[in-house]
């Protein structure tokens, strides 16, 4: 079946409500923002579950409470979301990357926001190729506790530990900042020692020590926010392929996103990773409020009360 994006999510979209009669009316047309579940779940070594990720989030969303404690005001009375199905995914993670790198630039000629619920990290690979033919002096900002500039437990050229190094060989992408890393191998090391006029890394040992500004001034005009949510120390994420210890926190990295959206053009805002795991709510329910989060931190910073 063709991939129709003005078509609704099933059962429920993104952050709806059982109360319909208490939602405004939203469609594609009239959505500013218009997420993508996107479960392509193909090349992961360890911790299996991706797939189910956009289901998991989506479902925790429903019990997020839609009035911000930071806006003072229901997210639906200021920012129109729409949820679309997810597409017919390929096997391989070249053919998945296509389809989505179709889909994000068709929403973006439509003038909408893309936000895309993963899935293995692989297809942020896809996104930056659809931003890379719609934008200029591109940075990404990625949370993570893995560099992925490469894998050394895949035969394959291509997978979620190497889609960074590749999107940084397209010719908009400019430069990379990491925050949370604290798992690399040897070669992603030296990678990354001889690009370090492209790839800025903020460990996760060294989190006292990280400056605000230090982080907004190495990203560019434009940027491409993907969040892996390994990121998260794994005492508050253990749903994820790698649950690393020694991770970040969520009144950690509120402040940092909420800056770097006052002060860049977000273009862009994927969350992967997520491995719900049956019974164990609050992982999926912290993926749902930080998508939430972000996707008002793009939008209206002025309006922020606090």
């Amino acid at each position: 079946m063709k991939f129709n994006p003005r078509q609704s999510y099933q059962p429920e979209p993104f952050l709806d409500v059982l109360g319909l009669e208490i939602k405004p009316k939203i469609d594609f047309d009239s959505a500013s923002v218009v997420i993508v579940p996107f479960g392509y779940e193909g090349t992961v070594t360890f911790g299996h579950g991706t797939k189910n990720g956009p289901s998991g989030l989506i479902k925790a969303s429903y019990q997020v409470e839609t009035f911000d404690d930071e806006l003072l005001d229901d997210i639906h009375n200021q920012i129109k979301i729409w949820t679309t199905p997810q597409p017919v995914l390929p096997k391989s993670p070249e053919g998945a990357c296509k389809v989505l790198k179709d889909i994000v630039s068709a929403l973006i000629d439509d003038k909408k926001f893309p936000v895309v619920i993963g899935g293995e990290h692989t297809i942020s690979y896809g996104f930056a190729q659809a931003l890379n033919k719609k934008y200029k002096n591109i940075s990404i900002l990625v949370f993570d506790s893995h560099l992925d500039l490469g894998d050394r437990w895949s035969p394959k050229p291509f997978t979620h530990a190497t889609w960074l190094k590749y999107s940084l060989d397209l010719p908009n992408i400019k430069r990379a900042t990491l925050l949370g890393i604290r798992n690399f191998n040897a070669d992603e090391y030296k990678f990354w020692q001889k690009n370090k006029n492209k790839i800025n890394v903020f460990l996760a040992k060294n989190k006292k020590d990280w400056k605000l500004e230090k982080i907004i001034n190495s990203l560019g005009p434009n940027v491409f926010l993907s969040f892996d949510i390994d990121a998260f120390d794994s005492s508050s994420m253990p749903s994820t392929g790698t649950p690393e210890p020694g991770g970040l926190f969520f009144e950690e990295i509120l402040p940092i996103i909420r800056a770097v959206a006052k002060k860049k053009n977000i273009i862009g805002i994927d969350l992967v990773e997520l491995a719900p795991i049956k019974g164990l709510h609050a992982p999926d329910f912290l993926a749902a409020k930080l998508l939430m989060k972000m996707i008002l931190y793009k939008f209206k910073n002025k309006g922020l009360k606090n």
